[in-house]
This record gives C-alpha cells, structure tokens and sequence, in this order.
C-alpha cells in the first residue's frame, strides 16, 4: 500500500467511526469546503499550501459530499525569460482509485463528484485568467463560444492576488444528466451546467496540455 492509499484508508476509518477533524475554510460568505483529517504541508516557491486527506463539499442546493485527495502539482508558466510559479493544484474526487493515468478523462467519466483548490501564487487579473483558461480549452478543441462555457468565462471578472484561492467543483445530480460546475472564491460565486461542461473543464489540467510547463502539473496530478 503507498502512501497515498493510507492516508485515503485512515480517512475512510475516520468517517466510519465519526472521528472526523474539521477544518472549516475562512473565507467569506458561506465556505462551501469543510476539509477533513490533519493536513500536510506542500512547499512552493515561498508558500506553502496545506494538502488534506478529505473534504466535505456543500453544493449549492445544500446536499453534502465527501471528495478524498487524489494528487497536487504547480502550474507554471515563462514570463518574460524567467519560469514563475503560478499557481499550487489540488485534486480531490469521491473515488480517488478510479483515475487512470493513462486515460485521465475517460476514467473521470464515472465519478459523481470531484474539486480543483488552486491556490495562486501570482497577482493575476480577469483577462489573464480567462486568456488562460481559452487557450487551454481551444488546444482541447473545446468550443469557448458555446453558450455555458461563454456564461461562465464572462463572469470571471475579478482579479485573484497571491494566496487567494479558487475552487472549481464538479458534480452530477439525479434530477438531470447535465454536468454541474461551480466555481467558488472570496470574490465570487459562479454556477453554470451542461451535457459536458465539467468535462470540458477538467480538459485544462487533464486533456492535452496547453504547453510543456501544463505537461508538468499534469504529470504532477497524476502520481
């Protein structure tokens, strides 16, 4: 068993036997992620950002889910001359054994319930977030001008600083087949849906990376 299994298996006993550690998230409004068991520390650049085994996600009709921790890496990206960090990931899903390195996407398919934590490492405005997120889509012959993903790249219209963090959490519900995406920071709430369009999204970090330095967080989510 590595290491990662026996942190996911001390979770699952916690959880059975209702020794649960909650960390409540502070952040403003109401935190959709409450975080479970001790963290870890993951040191990037001069940050460091706390990786735990598990997390309660409350979605916005309410209902509670458990995702568990699937894997971490750094986005980074040249500017200028210079790699800069841009951004610390992490990957938490409702079946972390079900993710195959091989075929990421396609094993993604069958899970209910997953969340990307980004946690940024550089002052980046809206433009560069949305130019960000289209050219990785674009790359992954994702259409940017379909109307759910239009919708919701229009609303990232906030500015992030170093430290912030952006939640991106995808789900399926019983009452359609649609895929449901919302997207959750001290700034904002955003929720749009679609046949595909968690699927979409996930594209960015595991679909065809964007350029060589995406290859290395992808390589990095999937150890």
């Amino acid at each position: 068993m590595n290491s990662k299994q026996s942190i996911l298996k001390n979770v699952v006993g916690f959880l059975i036997v209702g020794l649960v550690v909650q960390t409540p998230l502070a952040l403003g409004g109401q935190a959709p992620v409450t975080y479970i068991g001790d963290p870890t520390n993951y040191t990037v650049g001069s940050q460091t950002v706390q990786v735990y085994p598990g997390a309660l996600v409350t979605l916005p009709s309410g209902e509670v889910r458990q995702v568990l921790f699937s894997g971490k890496g750094t986005r980074q990206k040249f500017v200028a001359v210079a790699k800069v960090n841009v951004y610390a990931i992490l990957h938490y899903l409702d079946e972390p054994s079900a993710l195959n390195s091989q075929d990421p996407i396609g094993s993604l398919s069958g899970t209910q319930t997953r969340m990307l934590m980004l946690q940024m490492m550089q002052n980046l405005s809206a433009s560069d977030m949305r130019s960000g997120f289209e050219d990785a889509l674009d790359v992954n012959d994702i259409d940017i001008n379909a109307t759910e993903i239009r919708s919701l790249l229009k609303q990232i219209d906030f500015s992030v600083n170093v430290g912030d963090k952006i939640f991106l959490i995808g789900y399926k519900s019983q009452a359609d087949a649609f895929e449901n995406l919302y997207v959750y920071t001290e700034k904002k709430t955003i929720f749009e849906k679609s046949p595909s369009l968690v699927t979409d999204f996930w594209k960015i970090w595991f679909g065809v990376p964007v350029d060589k330095e995406m290859a290395v967080c992808k390589k990095e989510l999937l150890k």
